[in-house]
């Protein structure tokens, strides 16, 4: 009964928060349609067009793609005693070789994993681990460098919304594809909502006058001319790192709900997770070699894994 309450005020609640982002897009798209129009009529007329292929391209496309793919999570091959559920190994082994882009090597190595027994569970996530979760990783860093680039370079909020929506959209479409299954429809849905929020977000800190606050605070230590760039500086700083900061933390809990190998977790818990880890890689998203050790394998999985079945072990002991 509680589950479904959540469900309908969760719904409620999604779909509130994409008629205020429909509506902020109108509003603004409007506002900048009037200016063209001034121009010439073609120019408004070709700024709605660009802006509907973006919203059929960049969102509509990613949430129907999001629903193509199976759903599960790593923490269904196997029980709350540690006990390896073969059936579902074997379901998720088809589905990768099925959804995913693997090598011939791969295909054969998972299909091994099969004649594993009781260890199927283990080999399955030591692959995850591997394999998959760096490469989830590099695209969270990739898709939240690009939100950086776009909302502190874009000095309007319809682009900076735009913007937002669609790369957090395919960034949770990416994710899925890269494990070839997707989040449960509420674990779905959270995430919708976090990336409208994002997109209301994005809007509202576009129409704070964070510039003019900055430049009448640097007027006093500084000519009005630089006064008035460091103001932009900062705004844009700080726009572009609050909507990168929050792409790597929906990135993360998108991650930690489909590769979560530990069925003792709470949703809370992987909640708390994902901002401590998106806190810890948010610094490096500028540097130059740090989707290279993206790429490489952190045993996060793995380790998290293996201390649920100790736990599971010392207490039956």
């Amino acid at each position: 009964m509680k589950n479904k309450k959540t469900k309908v005020w969760l719904i409620i609640l999604l779909v509130s928060l994409a008629i205020l982002v429909l509506l902020g897009l109108v509003s603004s798209a409007l506002e900048i349609g009037e200016r063209l129009r001034n121009i010439h009529f073609s120019l408004e007329i070709a700024f709605y067009v660009l802006i509907a292929v973006v919203i059929v391209v960049g969102i509509v496309y990613p949430i129907v793609g999001v629903f193509h793919k199976p759903i599960f999570s790593l923490d269904q091959l196997h029980d709350s005693d540690g006990n390896v559920k073969l059936k579902w190994c074997k379901k998720l082994v088809n589905n990768l070789i099925e959804n995913t882009e693997l090598s011939e090597e791969e295909q054969i190595q998972l299909r091994g994993f099969l004649k594993e027994g009781n260890d199927a569970d283990d080999k399955l996530i030591e692959f995850f681990d591997r394999k998959i979760a760096p490469e989830i990783r590099s695209e969270i860093f990739k898709t939240a460098r690009r939100v950086f680039v776009v909302t502190a370079v874009s000095q309007n909020s319809v682009f900076d919304m735009l913007g937002t929506a669609s790369l957090n959209f395919m960034l949770i479409k990416k994710i899925t594809e890269l494990c070839g299954f997707r989040p449960n429809n509420l674990q779905i849905a959270r995430l919708y909502v976090r990336v409208l929020s994002m997109t209301v977000l994005a809007g509202v800190l576009e129409s704070i006058n964070v510039e003019g606050i900055v430049s009448k605070v640097a007027e006093g230590f500084l000519s009005a001319p630089i006064a008035s760039l460091v103001g932009v500086a900062v705004s844009s700083a700080m726009q572009g790192a609050t909507n990168a900061l929050l792409t790597v933390r929906l990135g993360v809990m998108t991650k930690n709900y489909l590769l979560n190998a530990d069925v003792s977790k709470t949703r809370s818990e992987i909640r708390k997770e994902a901002l401590k880890e998106a806190l810890s890689i948010f610094p490096s998203i500028s540097k130059t070699d740090d989707e290279e050790k993206a790429k490489k394998p952190d045993n996060k999985i793995k380790a998290a894994f293996t201390k649920a079945k100790d736990k599971i072990v010392k207490n039956k002991a």
